[in-house]
């Protein structure tokens, strides 16, 4: 998505803003210290998280602070990260700080949103695949389908079943020629 300061920019926007208190979900993260512009599948950190009654959100698991949740959309990458690591709670610690890859806006809330800490959903099943495609790339692009006004509950479960199927396959050649043929 494009807007009024150039066709490179990208409004941001996170999809945990639509989650309550108490909601879980699955946040795809890199520690702070490997915030880029690109992230690789190789520094992709899956984590199960609960919005806790400050609004931010901890590791299913332990408790632990993960990163606050983000409520304006912005273009401007800098901003959103702080607000991301701002107001860290006093028993973080270094090791816990993480941004999310996921602030595009076009990832739609139903892609992060679990309805229990072991479920599954997009976020979950796309990382889980055993490809060299960009799953960011690939996560945007199903939520550039998802924004569609036709858009139902309906094809949310039809794009999971597909998922479950390409995680299925054991030729990663082919799984990877797939998704950048008809999923990008």
């Amino acid at each position: 998505m494009t807007d009024a300061s150039g066709p490179n920019s990208v409004i941001l926007g996170d999809p945990f803003a639509a989650l309550d208190i108490g909601e879980y979900g699955a946040d795809v993260c890199v520690h702070r210290d490997d915030i880029s512009t690109e992230f690789p599948n190789e520094i992709l950190e899956l984590i199960r998280v609960q919005v806790d009654e400050d609004r931010d959100l901890r590791r299913v698991d332990s408790g632990q602070f993960v990163r606050n949740v983000v409520y304006a959309d912005s273009d401007d990458r800098h901003s959103v990260i702080k607000q991301m690591l701002a107001d860290v709670p006093s028993d973080a610690t270094d090791d816990d700080l993480y941004v999310s890859a996921l602030l595009r806006d076009v990832i739609p809330p139903a892609f992060v949103r679990l309805d229990g800490p072991d479920d599954e959903n997009v976020v979950t099943k796309v990382i889980g695949l055993d490809t060299d495609v960009s799953k960011i790339k690939l996560l945007v692009s199903l939520g550039r389908v998802a924004q569609q006004d036709d858009f139902t509950a309906e094809d949310l479960d039809s794009m999971e079943g597909a998922l479950d199927t390409l995680a299925e396959l054991d030729d990663d050649e082919n799984i990877d020629r797939y998704i950048e043929a008809k999923l990008l």
